[in-house]
């Protein structure tokens, strides 16, 4: 089994928390910017996917698609489809019922284009629809490449074609959306959920990914020297402070806003990757331990997200007879369940299907450059 890499699991901790807060009871600067949560998970599965992918060709000389599926259904599928199932049982308790639609949506992972039973789950449907297109994608490249050490050269040039597309498409959308409906969230779905609108990210993700994996020499280069590590660090801040300025509800945000924050939050991943030492000696072992516990959550984050806008409002129609009624009260049910109950629920049931896909359907045994499982 592959060692984790702690720094992506303090990255995927930061992204569920921010988008925790973002859905959270409590209004502040950073839980108004908690949206951007998703794009940071969009370029870490790129990342991180693609990692997977091009380990495998580098050990096997080939992507096998129908492995890959498997592994990753494992991963995704039982979590999700209880989730879907406990709905369905809470709504028959409340004889309150969502339509076969939306069910459907649902469970065929098509709900960012069409009905929905949950509002977040859409972000599943683009990553979902991205797991079986990258693998294509690759074998393709595969298959007209005659570079058989290297067949994924063209992926920089390819992913310039994929980002001014999707730029494109969403330029086109926001301004089909008439300005005053930017306001409502069922409008904004039609430019922030579309896989054809937000693929980009991922790819992003899956540019580094082979950067990582076949020029770690240009990567190490450029964010593990120290005059370019500030470069860097300033070059993200100014990719993605805008958030904490502008309001989300604008056609800068569904266009060029997006790709800022990709490239900012890619860099972001490099430089937690590629740099080493910056931390002063007095510091690292505070650091330290305070990075072991975002890790920690971090490793749970697929489950938090699935269940923190059901799992904190059935708790507290349970306990709200045991605690005050107070706004602090419903806030600290709202956090702690969240977490907590995603932990659990992960526990429960991604690590024992975990298990069992590393029993049948091993990892590729690999030692990439900065990648780890996911």
């Amino acid at each position: 089994m592959q060692v984790r890499n702690k720094r992506l699991d303090v990255l995927r901790c930061i992204a569920v928390l921010l988008v925790v807060l973002y859905h959270g009871p409590v209004r502040s600067c950073l839980a108004s910017a908690g949206w951007v949560g998703v794009d940071l998970f969009f370029v870490l599965s790129g990342f991180l996917i693609s990692g997977l992918l091009f380990s495998e060709y580098k050990q096997r000389g080939e992507i096998i698609f129908k492995r890959f599926i498997i592994r990753r259904g494992f991963k995704i599928y039982p979590a999700f489809y209880i989730l879907v199932l406990g709905n369905l049982m809470i709504e028959i308790h409340r004889h309150r019922f969502s339509s076969v639609g939306q069910y459907l949506s649902e469970i065929f992972y098509v709900q960012n284009y069409g009905e929905f039973i949950f509002p977040h789950t859409w972000t599943l449907a683009v990553e979902e629809q991205f797991y079986i297109l990258l693998p294509i994608f690759l074998l393709l490249l595969i298959r007209f490449s005659s570079n058989r050490a290297d067949p994924f050269r063209s992926l920089p040039l390819a992913f310039v074609v994929v980002a001014l597309t999707c730029l494109i498409l969403r330029i086109v959308a926001a301004f089909r959306i008439p300005l005053a409906d930017l306001q409502f969230w069922l409008a904004l779905r039609k430019v922030s959920a579309p896989t054809h609108e937000r693929i980009d990210s991922l790819f992003f993700g899956v540019l580094l990914g082979y950067l990582a994996h076949f020029r770690p020499g240009f990567l190490d280069a450029l964010f593990g020297r120290g005059r370019n590590r500030w470069i860097f660090a300033i070059l993200a801040a100014a990719m993605l402070l805008w958030v904490f300025l502008i309001p989300p509800q604008n056609r800068f945000t569904f266009t060029i806003g997006y790709t800022m924050l990709y490239v900012g939050f890619g860099v972001v991943l490099m430089l937690c990757l590629y740099s080493r030492g910056i931390v002063p000696a007095r510091l690292a072992g505070t650091l330290a331990v305070v990075g072991n516990g975002f890790a920690f959550v971090g490793m749970y984050s697929y489950s938090i997200y699935l269940w923190h806008l059901t799992a904190p409002y059935l708790a507290w129609h349970f306990v709200r007879r045991s605690l005050p009624a107070t706004q602090l009260s419903f806030d600290a049910v709202y956090f702690v369940v969240s977490i907590g109950f995603g932990i659990l629920m992960a526990r429960l049931i991604e690590s024992p299907f975990l298990s069992l896909r590393d029993r049948i359907f091993p990892s590729i045994q690999s030692k990439p450059p900065v990648t780890g499982p996911r």
